[in-house]
């Protein structure tokens, strides 16, 4: 931390108006198996300094894997260099919300590091999920993955604040592909990646699951074709998270919404205008932004601007009431204080708004998967994430799965294939009618998340209890 001090008292004599300086060792491993061998073993440690200035109105950024006290110096004034040049094409004067001083540390709660725990031990898991995947009938193929991650990070700015993170991530994964009756299926199961120990991962039933996808995959190659038509929806949390992900998450992203940031995902309709009047969902729709999530992907104590992470409503009562928003742009919605949803995803990267750990809140009246099933006289159960598409203003949208049941009379009475929905982003969530209780809530969530230009690749949770959809169009894929 020391070094991060000295980066900004040699900024602050040059009469900065905001600077930061922000270490970061980025670390992760990632062990592939392909039925009963491994494929890859692959580790990565990236570490160094990244320094954002602020001059005027003008930002520069610059960054360096040296740690020597010559290489940050020169690192900090070729940042307050471009944010020199910058100021000579600002467009209009830079608000910088305000943040109190935060002297702290925020750390995952683990039992176990990831990393003192033998490479061995998780290709032992891996594998023997493999070898049961492949006892089950017509299995041609078993796949898994793990990835672990630790990111830790040291942060200062001329405010004063001294910030200290300590992140673990774990994501598992297994995958079965079965063939029979001329088909090719497969069928995955993603235990929500969590930011935990290495505990979280002995504490998963893999051999149960392993046994079930199997069955579920060669199922699959058997199953009829859907119908075309409208169509009720039983949706599954981790089916769910990909659908919020597309059409709440990234079009409630600040930058997005002002045009500012258009790369990967495009740009939103849920314009400003629309904030705290436009309806979103039906009533029962809650989406909750929540970068204090125990666990959460997202969850990090403090963001790369050194705000504290904060909990807020993006839709509430299925109105349209937040965003992800950074300093810079608070002033925009008359913010006093940014939410804490800056990141970066390594030191030599510019720190973003990127999307919050986000769930849709659970029913408030008793309802399980089961009732709400039961409930249904016709329909479509689907679990798992698939396929998936969206325009660039996040409105037309389409969205697979990896696995689909027949509902009739209440039911589930067999598998269906080739099942794809298409629907406008907010007439999908206007047609929710009933939210399964929150013991059927589930995590899900995601490490891959593709934003700026050049891409970064961010984390964050997604959680919801089962939920029904009226009247969506289902189509045959081919």
């Amino acid at each position: 931390m020391n070094k991060l001090r000295e980066i900004i008292k040699h900024l602050e004599a040059k009469k900065v108006r905001f600077a930061d300086a922000r270490e970061h060792l980025f670390r992760e491993r990632s062990i592939c198996t392909e039925d009963t061998r491994v494929e890859a073993i692959t580790e990565e440690n990236v570490s160094g300094v990244g320094v954002k200035v602020l001059w005027r109105n003008g930002w520069g950024y610059a960054s360096t894997s040296r740690t020597d006290a010559a290489s940050l110096r020169k690192t900090a004034d070729k940042a307050l260099a471009l944010a020199r040049h910058a100021d000579k094409s600002a467009a209009a004067k830079v608000e910088l919300a305000a943040e109190p001083k935060h002297i702290a540390r925020f750390a995952t709660k683990i039992k176990e590091d990831p990393f003192g725990v033998s490479v061995d031990d998780a290709v032992g898991i891996l594998l023997r999920s493999g070898e049961t995947i492949l006892k089950g009938k017509d299995i041609i193929k078993a796949s898994s993955q793990l990835v672990l991650r630790n990111m830790k990070k040291k942060y200062a700015n001329t405010e004063g604040s001294l910030i200290e993170t300590d992140v673990f991530t774990v994501l598992p994964q297994i995958e079965a592909t079965a063939r029979a009756n001329g088909e090719v299926k497969s069928r995955h199961y993603w235990p929500s990646p969590m930011n935990a120990g290495y505990e979280y991962l002995r504490s998963i039933d893999f051999q149960a699951n392993a046994e079930r996808i199997a069955a579920q995959a060669r199922e699959h190659c058997f199953a009829k074709s859907c119908e075309t038509g409208p169509a009720t929806l039983i949706l599954d949390p981790e089916h769910l998270s990909l659908t919020m992900h597309e059409s709440v998450g990234h079009p409630t992203e600040l930058d997005r919404v002002l045009g500012y940031e258009e790369s990967c995902a495009g740009r939103s309709f849920a314009t400003l205008d629309k904030l705290g009047k436009f309806r979103y969902g039906s009533k029962i729709v809650n989406l909750v932004a929540d970068n204090t999530l125990e666990g959460g992907l997202a969850s990090c104590g403090y963001d790369d601007e050194g705000v504290e992470c904060q909990k807020w409503h993006i839709v509430k009562d299925g109105i349209l009431s937040g965003y992800g928003v950074n300093r810079e742009l608070a002033h925009k919605m008359k913010m006093k204080r940014a939410n804490g949803t800056t990141r970066a995803t390594k030191y030599s990267d510019v720190p973003i708004t990127r999307m919050p750990n986000l769930y849709l809140a659970p029913g408030k009246k008793p309802l399980s998967k089961e009732q709400l099933i039961a409930d249904t006289d016709s329909g479509i159960y689907i679990e798992g994430m698939g396929s998936f598409s969206i325009d660039q203003m996040r409105l037309n949208m389409q969205f697979g799965g990896d696995a689909f049941w027949e509902i009739k009379n209440g039911r589930i009475r067999g598998m269906l294939k080739n099942v794809i929905y298409n629907a406008i982003s907010y007439e999908f969530w206007r047609s929710c009618d009933a939210i399964a209780d929150k013991t059927a809530f589930r995590r899900s969530g995601f490490i891959t998340c593709g934003k700026g230009d050049p891409m970064q690749a961010a984390q964050m949770t997604h959680g919801a209890s089962p939920a029904r959809f009226r009247n969506i169009m289902v189509r045959r894929a081919k």
